[in-house]
């Protein structure tokens, strides 16, 4: 259950803290830092100190410094562990005083999956809304990453208000086939940026139809799934069908088919003061069209007054929120006509006495089903013991005799005596000791089948 931060009456900007944890977390903060320019207070929380001492986070928290001796964790979870309750208090420290925490952090090593459940347990008793933005391991990076990754993944799920999933497999999806290693790392880190910046946005850009933080908790407090996102920019004279294009190939939201999931989606739409009316419809009408008929659709709308401003419009929502999703269908009892039922197999003969006694009663409730039953029907009823003529099996007929005159089929013989040699007839034979070689053993020794 999602607790509210101390302050709702949106008179003061709300304090936005990122915080990275180990070393894919450390490094995701700095681009989004040096590359958002959203002046957002940082933390660095890593076991490794060559790690912290390039980084240009605010605030840096050493894990462990007893246990890991700054030298990181190893990949190994519990090594993370142990090093972040040996430095609780200064963790605690760090994430005060918060009212949005963005947790960063690369599952799979050893102290980010060892120290990410604390870590959020810890923002959350701070009282803030905690988003975590976390990937998963490459599928060839082994199944002890991946089982490390899942495994630190659901203890960061039962702490975080909502959780941005992205595995490390779909980065192809973000740049070209043969785009370079540097490029395509970089392009992931612009997309969790995104969702940094995104929501930072939403809740600080002026316009008329503002997003305040009551209409994102009650989106993100929706569901028990990841956090859907997507996000598009776009200028010129199409962009507003751009931009929403752009949001929807995200692949956080899977080309926008999870829509179909979520209960409560919510929609900030952000542009220069052109930005018209007609474009917001149409936005909102493709939005509604890929989301669920029962889905709630929570819309915001900023104007900056740079006239060069580009329309970026961003998609949130919450995965497994549908609560007409999964929905069993009702069994209902139907009636079947006696048609519907399989015949009977009638005797051949049954006993007159019989016979007089089922006209004089009435008919039995097994009767009465067969004209008309409710499903499930019940089992059916094996027939009662009849009297049936014995019947004797049939003799079999004499063999007839011969007719005369007839003669007797007689079993031919076959020829052992080669006729002629084939294609072999104009070649020398092979002659040993006065016997043809050529000739197949079992007609030179005129040897016959019994």
């Amino acid at each position: 259950m999602i607790s509210f931060p101390k302050y709702l009456d949106g008179s003061q900007t709300p304090a936005v803290r990122l915080v990275g944890l180990g070393n894919a977390g450390v490094n995701l903060a700095d681009r989004i830092t040096m590359t958002g320019g959203l002046g957002l207070e940082t933390v660095a929380i890593n076991s490794d100190q060559q790690s912290l001492s390039s980084s240009v986070s605010t605030i840096k928290v050493s894990l462990g410094p007893l246990t890991t001796r700054g030298l990181g964790a190893g990949g190994d979870p519990e090594i993370g562990l142990d090093a972040a309750k040996e430095s609780l208090s200064e963790i605690e420290e760090a994430l005060s005083g918060a009212d949005i925490i963005f947790l960063c952090a690369g599952l799979g090593g050893g102290t980010a999956s060892g120290a990410g459940g604390i870590v959020a347990e810890v923002a959350k008793q701070t009282g803030a809304l905690l988003i975590a933005i976390v990937t998963s391991p490459f599928a060839f990076e082994g199944r002890r990453r991946a089982s490390q990754a899942a495994a630190a993944l659901q203890e960061i799920r039962t702490h975080a208000d909502a959780v941005i999933h992205f595995e490390n497999d779909r980065m192809a999806e973000l740049t070209a086939p043969k785009s370079g290693v540097s490029e395509t790392f970089s392009a992931c880190d612009e997309l969790l940026g995104g969702c940094v910046a995104a929501v930072t946005r939403l809740l600080s850009a002026p316009g008329p139809l503002g997003v305040g933080l009551p209409d994102l908790l009650s989106v993100l407090n929706a569901g028990d799934g990841s956090c859907l996102f997507g996000t598009g920019v776009a200028v010129g004279d199409n962009r507003a069908h751009e931009a929403l294009e752009g949001a929807l190939k995200s692949p956080l939201l899977d080309r926008g088919r999870l829509l179909d999931d979520a209960g409560s989606v919510l929609v900030h739409l952000s542009g220069p003061p052109s930005l018209s009316f007609a474009e917001v419809g149409a936005i909102m009408q493709e939005i509604a069209r890929q989301a669920s008929a029962e889905s709630l659709l929570h819309l915001g709308v900023s104007t900056f007054p740079d006239a060069k401003s580009p329309v970026v419009v961003t998609i949130l929502a919450k995965a497994g929120a549908n609560p007409a999703r999964g929905a069993a269908p009702v069994a209902r009892p139907r009636r079947v006509a006696a048609a519907d039922q399989p015949p009977r197999t009638q005797p051949d003969r049954v006993e007159p006495a019989r016979q007089q006694a089922s006209l004089n009663t009435t008919p039995s409730r097994e009767e009465t089903e067969e004209i008309l039953e409710i499903e499930p029907a019940p089992a059916p009823q094996p027939a009662p013991p009849q009297k049936i003529a014995a019947q004797q099996p049939a003799k079999p007929a004499p063999p007839s005799a011969p007719k005369p005159g007839a003669q007797k089929a007689k079993q031919e013989t076959l020829q052992f005596e080669p006729v002629a040699r084939g294609r072999f007839e104009k070649i020398e034979p092979t002659i040993v000791e006065g016997e043809d070689l050529d000739v197949p053993t079992f007609l030179r020794l005129n040897v016959k089948k019994p």
